[in-house]
């Protein structure tokens, strides 16, 4: 029996899944955490190679041995980094391998003009992992590099909207 659609004004059936209410189904991501091996190194390689130029929050956590900061785009996107004493590495950092593990093991930032970007932060110092290429959409465009600790960063170029009519 096919599963019916959940609407917020519909009771899901007793094996259905919830429908989210409608302050998750309005929520939109609000950043990306990493964990990184040297804070300021990281910090310069997300300002000055990926352009996340505005320091919103520092924070530190001594009794942790941990510190951060918060780090924002002019677009409005951030990414929070962690530095821990004592952390270690995770592996492997590519498109496809780090899915042999489970959790977050990527980020991606939208962008209008994939191969300009990719272009760019090859030659800031990011380290490439995949050139821009068709996404599995077959549509979009997508690029990989890694941050200074091997963290993978995706570039995706979605295309253009058609403007409404009207």
């Amino acid at each position: 029996m096919p599963d019916a659609p959940l609407t917020p004004d519909a009771p899901p059936t007793p094996d259905a899944p919830r429908a989210a209410d409608a302050s998750t189904a309005r929520a939109v991501i609000d950043h990306a955490g990493v964990s990184v091996a040297d804070l300021e190194k990281s910090e310069r390689f997300y300002r000055d190679v990926l352009g996340f130029t505005t320091a919103e929050d520092r924070f530190a956590f001594p009794e942790h041995d941990l510190r951060g900061v918060v780090l924002a785009n002019p677009q409005g996107a951030r990414v929070e980094l962690f530095e821990r004493k004592g952390s270690a590495p995770t592996g492997p950092h590519h498109q496809i391998e780090s899915t042999r593990r489970q959790g977050w093991f990527q980020f991606a930032l939208a962008v209008p003009d994939i191969a300009g970007t990719f272009a760019a932060v090859v030659a800031a110092g990011a380290e490439p992992s995949l050139a821009p290429t068709t996404a599995p959409d077959g549509v979009s465009l997508v690029a990989f590099v890694r941050d200074p600790d091997g963290n993978l960063v995706e570039f995706l170029q979605r295309p253009a909207r058609p403007d409404p009519p009207g």
